[in-house]
C-alpha cells in the first residue's frame, strides 16, 4: 500500500512538472504569437507609408516634368522671336 502511495505521488509530481513546462510552453507560444503579429503590423504600416511616398514621389516627377516641358516650350518661343528679328534685320 505504501508502495502504490508512493508511487501516486511520484505520478501526481511528474503531471504537475509536466502541467508547468506546457505552461511554459503556452507562454512562449503566445509570446512569439503577439510578437509576429507585432511584426505583421510594423510591416504592413511601413508598407503603407512606403506607397505613400511612391505616391507623392510619382506625382512631383510628374509636375517637374510638365514644368521643364513648359519653360522648354517657352525657350523655344524666345529663340524663335530672336531668329526672326535677326532675319528681319539683315
Amino acid at each position: 500500500m505504501v508502495q502504490v502511495e508512493a508511487a501516486t505521488e511520484g505520478l501526481q509530481d511528474a503531471l504537475k512538472r509536466v502541467g508547468g513546462r506546457m505552461d511554459g510552453h503556452d507562454n512562449r507560444q503566445t509570446r512569439h504569437e503577439q510578437g509576429t503579429s507585432q511584426l505583421h503590423e510594423t510591416i504592413q504600416a511601413g508598407g503603407a507609408v512606403a506607397r505613400g511616398t511612391d505616391e507623392q514621389l510619382g506625382q512631383e516627377l510628374l509636375d517637374t516634368k510638365a514644368q521643364h516641358q513648359r519653360e522648354l516650350q517657352n525657350h523655344e518661343r524666345i529663340l524663335n522671336a530672336i531668329m526672326a528679328e535677326l532675319e528681319a534685320n539683315k
